[in-house]
């Protein structure tokens, strides 16, 4: 009798956990569906919005957007801000201020911002789909796996893993 109960209960707490944890993926497939049609999901770092007092810093913000959007210095793994300042050509201290005071983040998070939108775009990207995770981030620039889920869960909320598996999920009909 009682191995029955108990039976019965392992099996009612089996049927609700299946069922919170599928209610769970449904949510996240309709969040993932609604930010892609609202656009934010790939969003651009907010070049428009900066803040700046000058020309000059005016200038040097539209050739931080052209290296990093077109010529997608971002991807290369070893980019500090030296580098970017020298790409840009500028100082390492006026780069932090645009980055800084203009775009209201730090260096890393400006830099982890574009490596995981260019994650997300591989990602759900079928061709991407037989990659391991950990190549997915060494070809968005991160060094190393614990950087590259450290950033992308940061900036998205769940780790890559997890983000894969939804977008798959809604490439499938509901």
């Amino acid at each position: 009798m009682v191995l029955t109960l108990s039976l019965i209960a392992n099996l009612v707490l089996l049927f609700l956990y299946i069922r919170i944890r599928q209610s769970y993926h449904l949510l996240m497939k309709k969040n993932l569906q609604k930010e892609k049609s609202e656009d934010m999901l790939v969003e651009k770092v907010a070049f428009d919005k900066a803040e700046y007092e000058n020309n000059k810093e005016q200038q040097l913000l539209q050739k931080l957007k052209e290296l990093m959007e077109q010529q997608h210095l971002y991807l290369d793994a070893e980019l500090n801000i030296q580098k970017l300042a020298k790409a840009a050509g500028t100082n390492k201290n006026a780069m932090s201020h645009i980055i800084n005071k203009c775009l209201n983040q730090n260096f890393a998070s400006f830099l982890n911002r574009y490596r995981v939108r260019e994650a997300i775009r591989l990602l759900e990207d079928p061709r991407y789909r037989s990659y391991k995770i950990e190549a997915i981030g060494e070809m968005c620039g991160f060094g190393n796996r614990q950087a590259f889920h450290s950033a992308f869960k940061k900036e998205m909320g769940i780790t890559p893993t997890h983000f894969r598996n939804i977008s798959k999920k809604t490439d499938q009909p509901m």
